[in-house]
């Protein structure tokens, strides 16, 4: 399968979001990439730290910020956050 574009995945916390990402990244041969794990590994603080240091406003422009740039590359497997 040939595809120029991204797959995007969202839904409620703990829906599987990351788990069906991983496997079908796989399956189909592409990059997976999770919004929170690349978050959290620039911020180097855990989703929950930052929400209670810098409050929900401060996460989701960063998280709407993260999604965009990740979001200018094709060929990948995307999940959201849960929020």
């Amino acid at each position: 399968m040939q595809l120029n574009k991204n797959i995007v995945l969202l839904g409620m916390m703990g829906s599987g979001k990351s788990t069906i990402g991983y496997f079908l990244s796989k399956k189909l041969d592409l990059k997976f990439k999770d919004i929170d794990k690349i978050i959290e590994k620039e911020t180097k603080n855990k989703i929950s730290e930052i929400f209670l240091s810098k409050g929900e406003d401060y996460f989701r422009k960063l998280e709407e910020k993260t999604t965009l740039k990740i979001l200018r590359s094709n060929k990948q497997i995307l999940a959201l956050g849960g929020g």
